[in-house]
């Protein structure tokens, strides 16, 4: 059980977005929601076609790695050749002068692993191939910046298994099908990343009639919130001090009013300070168990060396296309 909270936290994300073709889900976290077994279907390539074109070699060798497609006066999508070796790893497309969609191929082996949605330029969901088969098995879907759920055919049988459900980033339940037929058998509730409750339906009617209490002795799986963009998450305010933690504070001599001596303490001055706590903001992502965090933020379609406008020559089929 460890190791399915593990794999549904390290993904990916990097997560950028999940879900179906052109639909517009709901984000659902927590509780014991109503689940749709999603069908697994083959990462396929956008299409990036328009009036015109214009071809940019980036790093200056004489052969074009960037593909700007433009429809009109406005930039509809482009085509990137991330490693040099003459195939497209990057594509990007746009709407209202915002990104709307993208893919990527992050180990280069010319397959996509990974496409994201956007909504007025935000990650809204992604889908991903984290075992490389070129089938989407991972559905994300984010809530602001934090996962708000996490679907997955974790089995591999070509529908979702696996619901996971996020609250501020928090995992705070999964809901498991483990014979493939559409309705989880097993339910599992988190608080604070701890594992406080699991419901068994034991007789597959579709209903539990088993639970097991955990409790506050259950296993913690989460120790921080997952970002669903891989930026920086933000901090939790500090809770306040107890009125009695409080007064006791405030009514606490200062440290430099107390005279030392031999048998004196030593002064909060000299005390070793606390060890700094792990930085919030861990980030989903597809690859071993769920890819790595999309490059796209790092990637920057940025002012480019000269083009040569309207030249036709496209990236792709493993050949280098030269620039005149």
């Amino acid at each position: 059980m460890a190791g399915s909270k593990t794999l549904s936290l390290v993904i990916l994300v990097g997560c950028l977005a999940s879900g179906c073709g052109g639909e517009k889900p709901k984000v659902e976290t927590g509780g014991l929601a109503g689940v749709v077994p999603r069908k697994s279907t083959p990462l396929q390539r956008f299409e990036c076609e328009g009036d015109r074109d214009t071809m940019v070699d980036a790093d200056g060798d004489g052969y074009a790695n960037l593909r700007h497609v433009f429809e009109e006066e406005h930039e509809k999508c482009t085509e990137q050749d991330l490693n040099f070796d003459g195939r497209i790893d990057m594509t990007r497309t746009f709407k209202s002068g915002h990104v709307d969609q993208e893919q990527h191929d992050f180990d280069f082996d010319g397959r996509l692993d990974e496409q994201s949605y956007y909504e007025n330029g935000k990650l809204a969901r992604k889908e991903l191939d984290t075992n490389f088969d070129g089938r989407i098995d991972t559905w994300v879907f984010c809530d602001g910046p934090y996962v708000g759920r996490l679907e997955r055919d974790r089995h591999h049988h070509g529908q979702s298994d696996t619901w996971e459900g996020y609250e501020k980033g928090l995992l705070a339940s999964v809901q498991y099908d483990n014979n493939n037929d559409g309705k989880p058998e097993r339910w599992e509730t988190y608080r604070n990343g701890r594992l406080v409750e699991v419901k068994y339906d034991t007789n597959n009617d579709g209903k539990p009639d088993r639970t097991d209490d955990e409790g506050i002795n259950g296993p913690v799986f989460v120790k921080e919130a997952v970002s669903c963009d891989g930026s920086p998450l933000p901090q939790p305010a500090a809770e306040p001090l107890a009125p009695a933690a409080a007064a006791a504070a405030a009514a606490a001599p200062p440290a430099a009013a107390i005279e030392s001596d031999s048998q004196a303490l030593p002064s909060a001055a000299t005390a070793t300070p606390p060890a700094a706590a792990p930085a919030a903001g861990a980030s989903v992502s597809a690859g071993a168990t769920v890819a790595p965090a999309s490059p796209s933020s790092a990637v920057k379609a940025g002012t480019p060396a000269t083009p040569a406008a309207n030249t036709g020559v496209k990236i792709g089929g493993g050949v280098k296309g030269k620039t005149p």
